[in-house]
Formats: structure tokens, sequence, C-alpha cells
């Protein structure tokens, strides 16, 4: 099957994508990410990604950034919500575009809200009319954690948003 794969950062993307090749699927990444907060750190995950799509020879499309607004200042399930359909619609569009299923580096890590990325992910593509291609990577996170270290991959502490920077730094 053909996929696109929303990366939300270069770490996310090595276990899934490793997975997904080895099931025989053929990937394109695509990255739209206008949580991450502040600009620095979007440019760091980045630039992360792109050292990471070439080393694995993956080509990778940039959406236009979208204006991000969300719902509350906190940390809550319908900013995180918000944040999922904001980011996976375009995808989603893109994927339709080129005749693909989609899906995202989201299911992989531990620190995102599983059930509503994929909650949100199968409303899209019943909208659209454009699979979803689901697998819950979660088991494999420490591995693609400890790779992302021998390959010395820029690691992130929080989601991005400052909602969850200021929770990290202990600041509600």
């Amino acid at each position: 099957m053909d996929i696109l794969i929303h990366a939300c950062c270069a770490i996310c993307l090595l276990e899934p994508a490793r997975l997904l090749r080895a099931e025989g699927h053929t990937l394109q990444v695509a990255w739209l990410n206008p949580n991450i907060q502040p600009h620095e750190e979007h440019d760091r995950r980045l630039n992360a990604l792109l050292t990471v799509t070439e080393l694995l020879e993956l080509p990778l499309t940039r959406l236009p950034e979208l204006t991000y607004e969300p719902p509350t200042e906190t940390l809550s399930v319908d900013r995180c919500a918000y944040c999922y359909r904001l980011r996976l619609l375009p995808i989603a569009r893109l994927a339709k575009q080129l005749g693909m299923a989609f899906t995202t580096t989201l299911l992989y890590s531990k620190y995102q809200r599983h059930d509503v990325v994929r909650r949100v992910a199968e409303e899209i593509a019943a909208n659209l009319d454009v699979p979803f291609f689901y697998q819950n990577w979660r088991p494999r996170f420490n591995q693609g954690q400890s790779r992302a270290r021998q390959l010395q991959i820029y690691r992130q502490r929080y989601c991005g948003c400052e909602a969850s920077l200021k929770l990290r730094n202990g600041r509600h």
C-alpha cells in the first residue's frame, strides 16, 4: 500500500517507517506541525526530520504552515483534538489527491493521546473518503528511542505546544 505518513518529529518516524517498509508499504513523509513552539524548536525538529528522511531515503513534502489557535491555554482533550485535526486534515487531503492512504507518527509516541489521534484520523478519513492506515506503534517506543540515540538524532522533551512546554517546566 502507498502511505503518506505525517511525521510529528524525526524520532517518531524511525520505527514506524522501518516497520511499514518491512510490511512492504511504500512511504512518503509529510511535515505539518504549526503547534511546535517556539520557532527555534520547530526548526530544530524539522532539521532533524530532514536528516532522517535523507538517511532513510524517503521523500518529504512540507505542507504550508497553518494558523495555530488552540481553543484553550491548558492541555486538554479538546486542545489536543484541535491540534491533531489541524494537522491531519491537510495530510488526508493530500493523501487523497495522491491516491494514497494516510497515517501519522503521533500513533507511535507514548506522550500523545492515542485514542484521540485515532478517533480524529478515522473521522477525517470517513469525511473525505480516504483510507486511514491505523497501527499502534507504541509497543516499539523504546526501540525507536534507542535507535535515535545511536544515530544522534535530536530528541525533544515535550509534545511541541506551549502548554506541553509549560507542563514540562513545571508551570501550569
